[in-house]
């Protein structure tokens, strides 16, 4: 689907770009700044608060740093507190630890798979050529209904050939923000799109609807197309940024798909397995 379907179909390119702009900086233990109740604060913990709510930038005088050290040490002496509460010891903030320290031991493995081989200009003038190909490429536009289940977006699809109104259906049921607009995602091309989305609407006719389910890792889409029409292929230049990011993106996901290839996943729960 769209790459805002878009905002939601772009989860791993949001996931990239906040790996990116993330400091990679060492610890140095000896590059104590304040000590709180005996516990230290460094140079490396202090950079990567700045740079959280200044866009990378640690670089700054030495006034405004104090204010970030002050905020630090706020900081500090609230989990102490805390900590000294019990607080530390319940599971719904065990769990966010958790998912803290994952989130970023993935986003800095992101960093140095994305940053340590960039993509070089060769490689976006082929990603250039075949999305484009030189030729003005064909939109589309077309409204979804995406939901979590196979067997709901059967029934949707039920309901549709019975004739009842797609953008109703939409606005009831579709778990996604063009559900306000009865699932209009407005005029896109097929790369703007997942692969089995972009699959499913160039295979339709104009007022087609998908008449099985197109699972992509976002749930379950029901698809009409509505129009096509000739685009024009852009400039280089103004989509070399995007096709990077799209690039990038591949890249992240082939990755990902490599793991969970060889990982020893086991479903434990009874609702947690995929349906096919």
């Amino acid at each position: 689907m769209k790459q805002t379907v878009f905002s939601r179909l772009t989860r791993l390119a949001v996931f990239a770009l906040l790996a990116i702009a993330g400091t990679t900086l060492a610890q140095n233990e000896a590059d104590v700044v304040a000590e709180i109740n005996g516990e230290p604060i460094n140079e490396v913990e202090l950079d990567q608060l700045v740079g959280q709510q200044t866009g990378g930038q640690t670089d700054l005088p030495a006034v405004q740093r104090r204010q970030f050290l002050e905020e630090i040490i706020n900081l500090v002496l609230l989990a102490q507190a805390g900590e000294e509460a019990g607080l530390e010891l319940s599971p719904e903030l065990q769990a966010q630890i958790t998912n803290n320290r994952r989130r970023a031991l993935a986003q800095s493995f992101v960093r140095e798979n994305t940053t340590g081989d960039p993509i070089d200009e060769e490689a976006l003038r082929t990603r250039y050529d075949e999305q484009y190909g030189g030729e003005a490429p064909q939109e589309y536009r077309a409204r979804h209904i995406l939901v979590g289940e196979r067997d709901q977006a059967e029934g949707l699809i039920d309901r549709l050939n019975a004739g009842e109104s797609f953008e109703t259906l939409a606005e009831q049921h579709s778990q996604d923000g063009s559900a306000d607009n009865g699932g209009d995602l407005g005029w896109f091309t097929a790369g703007d799109m997942v692969e089995p989305f972009s699959e499913a609407v160039t295979e339709l006719s104009e007022g087609e609807l998908t008449q099985t389910p197109v699972q992509t890792g976002f749930g379950w889409h029901v698809i009409r197309l509505d129009e096509t029409r000739e685009g024009e292929a852009p400039a280089f230049e103004a989509v070399a940024d995007e096709l990077r990011m799209g690039l990038i993106n591949r890249r992240i996901q082939d990755r990902i798909d490599a793991l969970r290839e060889s990982a020893d996943i086991d479903y434990e729960a009874n609702w947690a397995a995929p349906v096919d």
